[in-house]
């Protein structure tokens, strides 16, 4: 009589007294730091357990991932972590403890993962946040596969949250070793784990003013292109009705010296998207000042910028991202 394997999954995902760590040379055991997880039941994914080519395995792991962010189960996610990231989390969070009293260990979410995980082994972005993370998704559509190599594999996805916000997500795996319980013993498997998350927006035509589908890098970079042109009202429609009532304009004085290389700009990009709060964001803007600068010296400099955007709750602009303040930081030399 032969038994069927079962799958013995991170002790930070499963009812599984002993932490396991293990790599191609050695198996050992350690102590037990989820005894208290035990009392709850896990979500367990048959994605890492399907048969068929490397490609459709990998895909089922994105697909389940796409089926937990829509029925809002954000934490069930830790079943596609890979296991060093989850150590790492469980150590800094006992660390935590040691120092705070109060933290308890079995209390690990995957939106404690995603902040704490160093961003080189795990990368989880503001739109993977929002999409997978914040606010359920509403729709789904698999737009590209390609299996880069036997463990690494890429699959993009427009998708739409329950906000109403278009985006693109890429989702990168790579395949990771773990254990499987085998008759009279266990055995060393592979399965399909996410290295990163990343997103763009899904919006093609220059907006013009605010519209749940925009992102709040869309919405800053929105307002950079008016003010590149000089249109300032078109700059002041993606203002929050709070900011307008308090400053007349979009969150601050571009006629001021640090706004000035604003108007008229070379160029401008996102250099990256932080995602404070569900209803909060700042985008870090670098802007290049036009050749009007030039016999000022500041045409070899990269001027930054924080642009700091609120979700809206009020009518009419429920759901869209708006922008709150500007706050001039620093110039960079290029």
């Amino acid at each position: 009589m032969t038994c069927r394997p079962e799958k013995i999954t991170h002790p930070a995902r499963a009812h599984f007294g002993l932490q396991l760590l293990w790599n191609r040379r050695v198996v050992k055991n350690r102590i037990s730091t989820h005894k208290q997880r035990r009392s709850s039941p896990a979500v367990r994914s048959d994605a890492s357990l399907g048969s068929g080519q490397p490609a459709e395995q990998a895909a089922a792991t994105v697909s389940d991932c796409l089926r937990l962010a829509t029925e809002g189960q954000a934490d069930a996610l830790l079943e596609h972590v890979p296991d060093d990231v989850l150590d790492r989390c469980i150590t800094m969070r006992k660390s935590a403890r040691i120092r705070t009293p109060g933290i308890h260990v079995h209390d690990l979410s995957f939106a404690d993962v995603v902040r704490s995980s160093n961003r080189k082994e795990f990368v989880f972005d503001a739109y993977g946040q929002r999409s997978l993370i914040f606010f359920p998704l509403m729709h789904h559509q698999v737009l590209s596969s390609i299996l880069l190599s036997p463990e690494k594999f890429v699959q993009r996805c427009a998708v739409k949250s329950s906000i109403g916000e278009q985006a693109v997500l890429t989702f990168e795996l790579v395949q990771q070793e773990c254990l499987q319980s085998a008759y009279k013993g266990v055995q060393i498997v592979k399965r399909w784990v996410l290295h990163s998350v990343t997103g763009e927006s899904d919006v093609c035509e220059q907006p013009r003013g605010p519209d749940p589908s925009l992102s709040p890098d869309a919405v800053a970079l929105a307002q950079l292109h008016a003010l590149r042109l000089g249109k300032l009202d078109e700059v002041c429609a993606f203002a929050s009705p709070a900011s307008q009532a308090a400053t007349g304009r979009f969150g601050c004085t571009p006629l001021s010296a640090h706004f000035r290389p604003l108007i008229g700009h070379e160029a401008a990009q996102v250099v990256m998207t932080m995602q404070t709060l569900p209803d909060k964001a700042t985008v870090v803007i670098g802007v290049t000042p036009s050749d009007f600068y030039a016999s000022k010296g500041q045409a070899t400099q990269q001027h930054i910028y924080l642009w700091s955007l609120g979700l809206q709750k009020a009518e009419p602009y429920v759901n869209c991202w708006m922008t709150e303040r500007v706050q001039y930081t620093k110039p960079v030399s290029l």
